[in-house]
């Protein structure tokens, strides 16, 4: 920060010489300060000043601090990035009078609490990650009425209680990751069946199967989904009888869950890649398609830690590059990658 000193403010008033320091018509635009190694306590109150700030990002540094109860002040402000810094408190409920706002990133942080309802009021939100945390209470509600929403991360926090109904409905959401909580409830069905969202990420929870998904596990999923991790959840039921195809699923994981009954083909997932289901109470023989690489052309394969039992057929994919098929109850040696 060097260069900050008065000698080098541009003659309308305005630092653009300073690193770091974005001007636009001798107002202060933006403020980037990412990856400086900076170690301070910042009094984010004092960019309220600003008045046509539309860029405030300190990622990945050592600063302290809270967002303030005025932070509803910064009007115009459109992108803000505090994420990998030592920030800690709850959010204030004047978060959600940023309507202009359409990145908001904190995560990697010591921020606790509630999520305040208020956060409804970021209407223009494209990219909302509080990840890594310590946020608690359920996941509001009133996140399924940011019509706006592509990318919502709120993994590894202490979300509990169910996941709020009505995601399916953000037409525009891509990403949904809610990893590493500790919520419960059932799988709902509705989202995997009609949400637009192509990376879905509910692993690392206490989730749990429905009456009917016990009986059909997965009975559908949108077209839209090509990433599904459901592993380290407390899902049962079964994979055989499935007929709806899954047409652009590439990567399914369902591991360290209490699914059972046998194997099916996976003939209904025409583009998957890689699949784990290990430490699971699947039974019975390995399917044979799995292992010739015909119709499905995987390039990861984990069933250890299952009940399978029987003799492996010839491993024949030409695809195939991680195998593990460990503490099951197999027999016979296994065959060769030919």
């Amino acid at each position: 920060l060097n260069s900050w000193n008065e000698e080098s403010i541009d003659f309308n008033g305005c630092p653009s010489s300073w690193n770091g320091i974005v001007c636009n018509a001798g107002h202060v635009a933006g403020v980037v300060l990412d990856n400086l190694g900076l170690s301070a306590e910042a009094d984010l109150s004092v960019f309220a000043n600003l008045t046509m700030l539309v860029k405030l990002s300190m990622a990945n540094n050592s600063i302290s601090g809270n967002i303030p109860d005025d932070i509803g002040s910064f009007n115009k402000i459109r992108y803000l990035d505090i994420s990998d810094n030592l920030f800690s408190s709850s959010l204030p409920p004047g978060i959600g009078n940023l309507a202009s706002l359409q990145n908001l990133s904190l995560a990697g942080n010591n921020f606790s609490g509630s999520i305040p309802d208020s956060i409804s009021g970021l209407t223009s939100i494209q990219s909302l990650d509080l990840s890594r945390n310590s946020f608690s209470g359920s996941v509001p509600s009133s996140l399924t009425k940011l019509d706006s929403l592509v990318y919502l991360n709120l993994s590894e926090n202490r979300f509990m209680k169910k996941i709020p109904k009505g995601f399916e409905l953000l037409s525009g959401l891509k990403v949904l990751d809610l990893h590493g909580n500790m919520l419960d409830g059932d799988l709902d069905e509705k989202f995997l069946l009609f949400s637009s969202a192509s990376y879905v990420d509910l692993s690392d929870n206490h989730l749990g199967s429905s009456a009917l998904q016990q009986q059909k596990f997965l009975p559908g999923i949108s077209e839209t989904i090509k990433y599904l991790n459901l592993s380290h959840n407390q899902l049962s039921g079964s994979l055989i009888g499935q007929t709806q195809l899954f047409e652009n699923l590439k990567v399914l994981d369902l591991s360290y869950n209490q699914l059972t009954g046998d194997l099916p083909e996976f003939n209904f997932v025409y583009d998957l890649e890689v699949l784990r289901l290990s430490n699971n109470k699947f039974s019975g023989f390995v399917p044979n398609d799995l292992l010739k690489g015909d119709p499905v052309l995987l390039t990861e394969l984990d069933l250890s830690g299952n009940n399978l039992t029987g003799p492996i057929s010839m491993i024949t994919s030409t695809t195939l590059r991680v195998l593990n098929m460990s503490s099951n109850g197999l027999s016979g040696e296994l065959p060769l990658l030919i």
